[in-house]
This record gives C-alpha cells, structure tokens and sequence, in this order.
C-alpha cells in the first residue's frame, strides 16, 4: 500500500465519484477506478458500493477512511518535524574548545560564522580534550578543539591548525622578570605552575625532557586546568609557568610574560580541530574551511 493509493481512496470517498475526483487528482478516470481496485484486492473487502447512479462507502470503506486520514496525517507530520529538525541543525553548532583556542581563534570563528549565518546559535563548552572526544563519540558536539596527540579514537578525525609556542610566565617580583628573555634552562631551575599531566601527557613529557635537558627534575608546585588560573597562582610567587604566544591579549596583574630565547624546538603547543568522520553538515564544513583560513593568518 502506497501513500498515492491512499490520496485516491480519500478523494473518491470525499466527491462519491471517481469522475470529479479523476478531474480532482489530475488522473485519466480509468486510471482512478484501476487504483480503487487494487487497493480493494490487496485489502480483500469492498470499499465503494457502485451502481450506476450513485457511489458509496461500504462500512469497511468508513472505517478504512478514518485510517487512512490518520496515515496521510501523520506523513505531513513527520515530514514537518523533519523539516524542523534540519532547520534546527542548520542553526546550531556545538564546539567544544580548551583555553588555548579562547584568545584568537574561537571568537574569529564565530565572528564570521555569526556575519555568514545570522541564525546561528553556538553551543559553546570549555571542555579539555579527553571530554570532547568523549562527547564527539557520543554525539554530544559537531566540532572540537583541542591538543593533540589523541590515540585509539578511529572515527574522531583530526586535523592540526597550528603550533604554538611559549613565553616564560613570572611572578612581577622575580628575579627573571626584569630580564628582556631568559633560557629556558633558566626556567627549569625553578618550581612550576603546570596545566594536570592527564590533561596533555604530550606536552607535560616534553616540558620534562627540557627540564632534564637542562640539568633539572622537572618540579611542579602546583596545577591548575586552565591558564587563567595558573596565571593567578604565578601571581601568587608559587612558581614560575608557561603561557602560549597566542594568548598575549591576557593580562593577569602580578605576573610578567618574557620571551623564551632559544624557544626549544620540542615544546609547542599544537591545536587541532576533531570532528566525527560520521556526522557531517554543511555548517560543521563552513567553519572547519574556516577554522584553515584563520589558522594560517595566526601562524
């Protein structure tokens, strides 16, 4: 049984004759009566009563009638929540981001997101890497941006932007802090203020091999997940940190970011853009074609 075949049924039964309801349809009438007789072979009752004069319901007919409104009812419903729903999805994008992805990148995204489609409604997360693959898997984001190296997530795909780099972060009272740059050996001889090593293993083993590199075990004397919060800790004369070059724009009062020079080669900071391989839109390509172009102006 077809939606078509339920469309003619209807008509016969509203006009009681297949003529009207032929010119109705926009059918040859023979083609209607043809129509009306499969559906009635393939149900195995009598829909129509038919003379010569006159065409009416059977009681079968009454009661296929109220179904069959029910059914093409319930087609333009689902066709209209589904419409909805892509309406929906074309106006909302999930990204997750760590705090590296804050000072640049996020808000030029959205920027020329927002000027591209100005219905868009961005659900936004500060999430660390780990919880956004976590959420992609599940679903629960389109995009994320985060640190890599993440192993073992075959259908999160990952694609890197850019590396950064870092500028020493001190305390205003520190003795490195009058300096115009400092090694980062100079660094290594201190306590550090450092992101959790579950949060980038990567990224904390290369701080460590520098440290070694320069003589020094690697000593944290605190950890705090996001950078704003390390700054207030350095601040604080807890230790010294490490801040990304492209978070220049943030200014905590009691601290002061010198240059490292020579910048080790070995410690950047990469970031990346994740998706699901699996669910793909138009809006998630737009922003991540995007995400490319900004990524290159900032390198």
């Amino acid at each position: 049984m077809e939606f078509t075949q339920l469309r003619h049924f209807l008509a016969v039964a509203e006009t009681l004759h297949y003529g009207r309801a032929a010119e109705q349809l926009g059918v040859a009438q023979p083609h209607l009566s043809r129509a009306i007789a499969r559906l009635e072979n393939e149900l195995g009752v009598r829909l129509f009563a038919r003379t010569s004069r006159k065409v009416q319901l059977t009681a079968a007919g009454e009661a296929f009638r109220a179904e069959a409104l029910e059914l093409l009812r319930g087609r333009e419903r689902a066709g209209a929540l589904a419409r909805a729903a892509a309406a929906e999805d074309s106006r909302s994008l999930r990204i997750g981001f760590v705090s590296a992805a804050l000072y640049h990148l996020l808000p030029a995204l959205l920027r020329e997101l927002r000027a591209a489609h100005q219905h868009l409604q961005p659900q936004l997360a500060e999430l660390s890497t780990e919880e956004q693959f976590d959420r992609l898997a599940r679903g629960e984001l389109d995009l994320g941006l985060g640190h890599p190296p993440v192993a073992g997530r075959g259908r999160i795909e990952s694609e890197l932007l850019f590396e950064d780099r870092f500028d020493a972060l001190l305390p205003a009272d520190h003795a490195l802090a009058r300096k115009r740059s400092v090694s980062f050996a100079q660094l290594a001889a201190h306590p550090f203020v450092l992101f959790p090593e579950a949060q980038g293993p990567a990224l904390h083993a290369a701080i460590r091999d520098q440290c070694r590199i320069a003589g020094h075990a690697l000593v944290v004397a605190q950890t705090a997940s996001r950078l704003h919060s390390q700054c207030s800790l350095v601040a604080a004369g807890l230790g010294v940190g490490l801040a990304p070059l492209q978070s220049r724009g943030l200014r905590v009062e009691g601290t002061v970011r010198v240059p490292i020079r020579p910048h080790p080669e070995a410690l950047r900071l990469p970031l990346a853009v994740f998706r699901d391989g699996r669910r793909r839109s138009g809006l998630v390509e737009d922003a991540v074609q995007r995400l490319r172009r900004l990524a290159k102006r900032r390198v």
